[in-house]
């Protein structure tokens, strides 16, 4: 997916693998993570909570939905101008995913 561009923002970049895990949610829940999105765009660094090591590096936003935990894994590119979401998906199992994403990559 090309960068999105909001403005007064970053531009925001989904993965393949965010893209693709992101279309299996059911709409209204991806609105909720579209409207996401334009806050983590705004200020990447507070909007999401800093992980640790191994996924030092990376954001994680939490969203709640109909009683379910969500996530928001992204990194914020070198030159701060574009935010990478890696990955988009519910909490179970999310943290061992996304290690098994950057792992490959």
């Amino acid at each position: 997916m090309a960068p999105e561009t909001l403005p007064g923002n970053r531009s925001v970049f989904l993965t393949r693998s965010a893209d693709k895990s992101q279309r299996k949610l059911d709409k209204p829940l991806r609105e909720r993570i579209r409207d996401s999105l334009l806050v983590i765009a705004e200020n990447p660094e507070s909007r999401g909570e800093r992980l640790t090591s191994p996924l030092t590096g990376v954001f994680s936003h939490h969203i709640n939905y109909k009683g379910k935990e969500f996530r928001i894994a992204y990194q914020i590119a070198e030159d701060s101008e574009c935010v990478v979401i890696l990955l988009i998906g519910p909490h179970e199992n999310f943290y061992r995913k996304l290690k098994q994403l950057l792992m490959a990559s």
